[in-house]
């Protein structure tokens, strides 16, 4: 009996410590599970190994643009330019041009290392400001044609030589794009668009750095995609098709005023003839219905010399404009006739001081939405519309009492105290973008009309080139057709910023398209007898006036259209 107790005893004792044991293992276990589960997560495997993912991703990412950058150095791309302190492309200084910044009520001479020079943040929008020598006094410098720019530095400038402004590379989003709905109503009593707002879409820029398509460590795109993506402005690139140049730029310069007379105040005769001559002098003007010949015009009789005057002025030595503010703007001359003048700014002997360092052309219609796109960014007027130059001041001269038939001035006629009329809304921007005189874009639709060689065979080109863009023509030669046949042109301010009804081909409704750019802007698309574009509207036009809008012309002498140079 004691024996069977003991046994029990031991039997009892023995299924004790086992319940134990096997207690403490899974205590053991678990706490080795948790340890295992940590190991692999948290700090552990897993996050060992996603760290691992995420630095061979980095480094993938970091080959694939190193790889994309020695691809874009072998074509020539650098950084070469980029500011990093101000992050945009400095200024490209070319011979001639004399840096210049605005102290209170007069341009200073300064110097391209100044700090102060310029400054593209959304809080200063001071784009750089040069002046070349035509006409240049700066005080107490006998001779500011050749002075050197040291010695003009922070003298005060007492009378403006022709202005530019530069324009860096940039790649640019449009985003809030409005629809045909918000911009179309029905038609007026004068078979005019009305517009239900004042809708316009926003426009997003990064600048890139030197002449590549890099803003930090992200790549710009380029395809016509601006409404999912930053787009390279083709205007910097050396894509011809879309109004790019022969090798990609870190920037250019564009005139900060349309071009106007030059000459002395009621003398214009006293400008300096060009190396280009007139190949047309009948124009129409409007005031008087009918067609006029140059030499009724104040500003065109006196543009030619006094030995010139018997005869026909064709094949006489056009005038060099001036690009300064307060001054007529420079009308009646044909759209070839203006190409070529442009091209000549930088001939031997030229008032301005420039060379073949620069390379001076008409505005293209790129360039034109290069200067648009800015201005609507947040660099400048940040998505608020540039008020216009409705200015006519100068129509008569106030010494003779004559017609002068010329119908705007430059900057509103006082453009430094006109600043909502410049890009920016500061005196640092470009004027004249609205309002004025419409301006004539080296680019028209390649439809062999007999008007490419009657007043601009000088810029008939059999395919795009860096100085003239060719748009296609549609099915059928005309406004809607044509607008619908280059629907891939991007940047130029034309398609990306109007809407257009494609089913109101024929003449009788083609209205509803006539208003449907941004801000009320006209938008008519050159077609048949009248290919070339000209930008901006003019004085009369009101609201239908704007950094947006285009219209078409037969590229004769007009007392409303002139013209604006780009240098590179």
């Amino acid at each position: 009996m004691k024996k069977q107790n003991l046994t029990q005893r031991k039997n009892k004792g023995q299924k004790g410590i086992t319940l134990i044991a096997l207690i403490i293992t899974i205590i053991v276990l678990l706490i080795l599970a948790v340890v295992a589960i940590r190991a692999v997560t948290g700090d552990g495997i897993l996050a060992h190994a996603k760290n691992a993912r995420d630095k061979w991703e980095e480094a993938q990412k970091n080959e694939e643009i190193a790889l994309d950058q020695l691809t874009d150095s072998l074509k020539g791309q650098t950084t070469t330019g980029y500011d990093e302190d101000k992050k945009v492309n400095a200024p490209e200084l070319k011979t001639g041009m004399v840096p210049v910044k605005y102290d209170t009520d007069h341009w200073v001479v300064t110097t391209e290392d100044d700090e102060d020079w310029y400054d593209y943040t959304e809080d200063k929008k001071q784009w750089a400001n040069v002046m070349l020598r035509d006409g240049l006094e700066v005080e107490d410098i006998d001779d500011a044609s050749t002075a050197s720019i040291d010695s003009m530095k922070e003298k005060k400038v007492t009378t403006e030589g022709s202005m530019f402004v530069w324009i860096p590379r940039f790649a640019y989003k449009i985003t809030n794009l409005p629809t045909y709905a918000d911009t179309q109503t029905t038609l007026d009593s004068a078979s005019r668009t009305t517009r239900t707002t004042d809708k316009a879409g926003t426009i997003e820029v990064v600048f890139l750095q030197g002449n590549t398509d890099y803003y930090g460590n992200k790549k710009a795109i380029r395809e016509n995609k601006a409404t999912e993506d930053y787009v390279v402005h083709p205007s910097f690139t050396n894509d011809v098709n879309l109004g790019g140049w022969d090798r990609e730029l870190t920037g250019y310069w564009v005139a900060k005023f349309e071009a106007a007379y030059d000459g002395t105040a009621g003398n214009p005769s006293s400008a300096k003839d060009s190396t280009v001559h007139y190949t047309r002098t009948w124009g129409w003007n409007s005031a008087t219905s009918k067609s006029e010949h140059i030499l009724n015009n104040y500003y065109g009789q006196n543009q030619i010399a006094d030995s010139q005057l018997e005869g026909d002025a064709q094949g006489k030595a056009i005038k060099y404009p001036t690009f300064t503010g307060n001054r007529p703007s420079f009308n009646y001359i044909s759209a070839g006739d203006s190409y070529s003048l442009c091209l000549s700014l930088n001939a031997g002997n030229n008032p301005y001081g420039i060379n073949n360092s620069s390379d001076p052309h008409l505005m293209k219609n790129s360039e034109w939405g290069a200067v648009a796109y800015l201005s609507h960014s947040k660099y400048g007027k940040n998505g608020t519309e540039i008020t216009i130059n409705a200015d006519t001041t100068t129509s008569n001269d106030t010494t003779t009492n004559t017609q002068r038939t010329v119908w705007a001035t430059t900057g509103g006629g006082n453009y430094k105290s006109n600043i909502t009329q410049s890009s920016t809304g500061t005196i640092y921007g470009i004027y004249d973008l609205s309002g004025g005189v419409w301006e004539r874009a080296a680019s028209y639709v390649n439809n062999e009309n007999s008007n490419i060689n009657t007043y601009g065979a000088s810029m008939k080109v059999g395919s795009s080139t860096k100085y003239v863009t060719l748009y296609k023509k549609g099915t059928t030669d005309e406004r809607v057709t044509n607008y619908v046949a280059n629907k891939e042109f991007y940047g130029d301010a034309v398609i990306e910023t109007s809407s257009y009804d494609e089913t109101k081909t024929d003449n009788a409704d083609i209205y509803y398209n006539y208003c449907t750019g941004w801000f009320h802007d006209y938008s008519v698309f050159p077609f048949a007898g009248s290919p070339f574009f000209v930008r901006g509207g003019y004085y009369w036009l009101g609201v239908y006036a704007g950094s947006f809008a285009f219209n078409n012309t037969y590229g004769y002498l007009n007392y409303n259209n002139g013209f604006r140079a780009v240098l590179v």
